[in-house]
């Protein structure tokens, strides 16, 4: 008898795995790798995820978070899912999806119900939702997650949860996290063609704030800033939700290139320095403390050399200062614009280990910088509790916790009346006809 073909065993294993006993997975898309976690709902406990495997690849095809090559980004996705699933020792045929790339875009939409007196009902609320969103006029976006910012009834705002109440009418206002279309939709192209289905699509740094702050920061209001290698990007929240999402197209790996051409080096070469040697604060490296620093000879090849750590620091220095600058900026004009953000810092990504980062951080951001790790996942030992993996961990956090945010794709009502999954119900429909 032929063996089962691996849509036929991914097949059997969600049957298997539905219900609150199941498989949960996660993958974050990220520009220099991609991250799968594994991890079964019985073994969370205090509402924190236990990871039973990961897997990790570099990632190939994506260049400044758009996709440039589908073989090459599918062929990432599919070794790191199989290593996760060694590790896990299961199969995953769902994911929650996480993405980053420079056109993640929130925008603030409302919408007014006319109750004439009535008691305001659960149905209400998710009408006053619905129309929200129907209402965003984001023309090739597609809406990934959105979230209550607050309602007002009958004039009077601030109202939290307006269920139970009496009114004439009731305002609410949702913040939309939206991507453009066509790069979402080759996005999960690739996660298709891996036979795997997006239960969900995130905001990366979203997912990284789920995973790194603790309920104060939260509530009281904590930007979060996800310092990746091709990408820096920004999550605001307050009263124990997003209000904010804010990107730039800059990252860690453009400090390495400037290591690269400036020592005239290679730049797996100068990343390996950074990694090793870099550090940003000027007056903790010490000008003869000198380390390996191989450059480029006259016939192409890397020759032994050595430069001091004050040298490399240097040339890191000015680059991460201006990206940091560069987030300052914009996050400073959308708090102008609209309603104030928090200006307490998290900083976290693969890209914020540098020394000394956290004393730069606060003397561009003029505000406290806290440097954080995953802490809300359990299970990912030295390896996976960096900060480099905030965001894959966060995914995971959100799944278990069945949708924090009551109001995106992934709560009870799932896609209902929501725009943004329109884009589901295409793929969906895809595989279904094609697979």
């Amino acid at each position: 008898m032929s063996s089962m073909s691996g849509l036929a065993q991914r097949s059997a294993v969600r049957d298997r795995n539905s219900g609150r006993g199941g498989v949960m997975a996660a993958l974050d898309i990220g520009s220099s790798k991609i991250t799968c976690m594994i991890s079964r709902r019985a073994d969370a406990t205090d509402g924190e995820p236990r990871v039973a495997g990961v897997g990790v690849h570099g990632t190939k095809g994506v260049k400044a978070g758009a996709v440039v090559d589908l073989d090459a980004l599918e062929r990432s996705i599919r070794l790191a899912v199989e290593q996760a699933e060694r590790a896990a020792e299961t199969r995953i045929t769902d994911v929650v999806l996480g993405v980053s790339g420079p056109d993640l875009r929130s925008d603030v939409v409302r919408a007014k119900v006319a109750l004439g007196g009535r008691e305001i009902l659960p149905q209400h609320v998710k009408d006053a939702r619905v129309a929200a969103l129907q209402g965003f006029q984001g023309q090739g976006r597609e809406i990934l997650h959105s979230a209550p910012l607050g309602f007002t009834v009958d004039g009077t705002g601030g109202i939290r949860d307006p269920r139970g109440m009496f009114a004439e009418t009731l305002t609410a206002s949702f913040l939309v996290v939206s991507a453009p279309t066509s790069g979402l939709r080759n996005i999960v192209q690739c996660v298709s063609r891996a036979h795997l289905a997006p239960s969900a699509i995130l905001a990366a740094p979203f997912a990284a704030g789920l995973a790194v702050l603790v309920e104060d920061e939260a509530e009281q209001g904590a930007m979060v800033i996800d310092f990746g290698a091709g990408m820096t990007s920004a999550a605001a929240f307050m009263d124990g939700g997003l209000i904010h999402v804010e990107t730039l197209p800059m990252g860690g790996s453009r400090a390495s290139s400037d290591l690269a051409q400036g020592l005239g080096t290679t730049f797996a070469a100068a990343e390996r320095m950074k990694t090793l040697h870099g550090a940003v604060g000027l007056s903790e490296v010490g000008a003869l403390e000198l380390v390996d620093a191989p450059k480029l000879g006259p016939d192409g090849r890397l020759e032994a050399h050595q430069c001091s750590r004050a040298e490399i620091a240097q040339v890191l220095r000015p680059r991460i200062e201006e990206i940091f600058e560069l987030m300052d900026m914009r996050l400073s004009k959308a708090s102008a614009a609209g309603r104030p953000l928090p200006r307490r810092i998290v900083l976290t990504g693969g890209s914020s280990q540098l020394p000394c980062l956290q004393e730069l951080a606060e003397d561009v951001f003029r505000a406290p910088v806290r440097l954080a790790r995953p802490a809300n996942v359990k299970g990912l030992g030295e390896t996976y509790s960096s900060p480099a993996f905030a965001s894959a961990a966060g995914l995971l956090r959100w799944e278990l916790m069945g949708a924090p945010d009551s109001s995106s794709r992934g709560g009870s009502d799932r896609g209902a009346g929501d725009p943004g999954a329109s884009l589901f119900k295409r793929v969906t429909g895809w595989l279904q006809e094609n697979f």
